[in-house]
């Protein structure tokens, strides 16, 4: 069975013939938020073979410069400077939030999808040169929210939250519609899927009531999955944090893939219990907790907690591997994580 066969029929639960696995480091196409060179990526080992291509927008930089130091400042094209630390342990600074002060507001100018054009003509020949047998996850990574944070800064975005939550249904709109313009040039590209990469929430639940969420924001991400279905395209969704309390909305909404990179917050049991048989998952072992400061062996029973709990004949599960860049996850727990996996392919 092919490579993007196995993923589509994984997630319409229709008896995939082995666990789809999903690779964020892929050769030519991974570039660490703009901190890394794609070409000189190379496979993890045992990931050779893997289905499905993490494939990310983040941002157009429409200015970049050096410190004395030789850090990379760079300027997005959401006017949010950026810095790169010398040290590889952080992927990047925020060094400005252009909304902190929202009296700049009326003079604020918000991107135009135009900016996007390169990137999608990029990865339209890599796709088609490199992975034309891969099923193409496309992320939007920032999502909205994201985005808003580091307009606003998370202090003003949070006191605008209460004080004139208007002004802040504004901006995600526009950042919404900024994204709603990039799902044709996603199709064109060559995905088959777009995923949104978004948080309103922390390890201790939402950042904010739940209803300020489903009476304010949840007909925005309504509107970018119907567009995408519209497309032919599958949706998915990755919300960081304990997002427990709105597992039910996100069940009812037009949602193919409810993805976890932290699945201990929500927790396994959970997701088995609430989402499986229902939303197609996937799931990496946990990027916080057990990828990074875990044993091998902490990693491998982890993974096989993971399959053996949320994958079924049917399909309905995916998991997802990574070695990450800035910081690197440990070489071992990585190994461990794909070979682990790769026990249940049987390819």
């Amino acid at each position: 069975m092919e490579h993007i066969e196995v993923v589509k029929r994984t997630i319409e639960f229709k008896k995939p013939a082995y666990l789809a696995m999903e690779l964020v480091d892929v050769p030519k196409i991974y570039n660490a938020y703009g901190t890394l060179n794609p070409e000189n990526v190379s496979f993890i080992p045992g990931t050779e073979n893997f289905d499905s291509a993490w494939v990310t927008y983040h941002w157009t930089f429409l200015e970049q410069w050096k410190t004395e130091k030789g850090e990379t400042i760079r300027k997005d094209e959401w006017s949010v400077v950026q810095k790169i630390p010398l040290n590889e342990n952080s992927t990047y600074i925020i060094m400005n939030n252009p909304l902190a002060n929202t009296d700049d507001f009326v003079n604020y100018r918000f991107p135009s999808s135009e900016v996007t054009d390169k990137f999608f003509t990029n990865i339209s020949g890599v796709i088609k040169k490199h992975y034309p047998d891969r099923f193409i996850c496309g992320y939007i990574d920032p999502g909205a929210f994201l985005i808003a944070y580091n307009i606003f800064g998370y202090q003003t975005f949070f006191f605008k939250l209460s004080e004139n939550i208007r002004l802040v249904v504004d901006v995600i709109e526009k950042i919404f519609d900024y994204h709603y313009a990039q799902i044709p040039k996603w199709k064109k590209a060559g995905a088959h899927m777009v995923n949104v990469i978004d948080e309103i929430a922390g390890n201790n639940g939402l950042f904010f009531n739940p209803e300020i969420w489903r009476k304010y924001f949840k007909i925005y991400y309504d509107r970018l999955f119907k567009l995408i279905h519209e497309e032919n395209m599958y949706t998915g969704l990755l919300f960081d944090g304990d997002i427990s309390v709105i597992l039910d909305d996100l069940l009812d909404m037009e949602i193919d893939v409810l993805q976890f990179v932290q699945p201990n917050v929500v927790g396994i049991k959970t997701l088995k219990e609430k989402v499986k048989g229902k939303k197609c998952l996937k799931c990496s072992v946990d990027m916080m907790s057990t990828l990074a400061h875990g044993s091998p062996e902490d990693v491998r029973k982890e993974a096989e907690t993971l399959v053996e709990n949320l994958n079924s004949k049917e399909g309905g599960f995916i998991c997802n591997v990574l070695r990450w860049y800035r910081p690197q996850y440990p070489e071992e727990n990585v190994l461990a994580s794909v070979n682990t996996f790769n026990r249940y392919r049987k390819i």
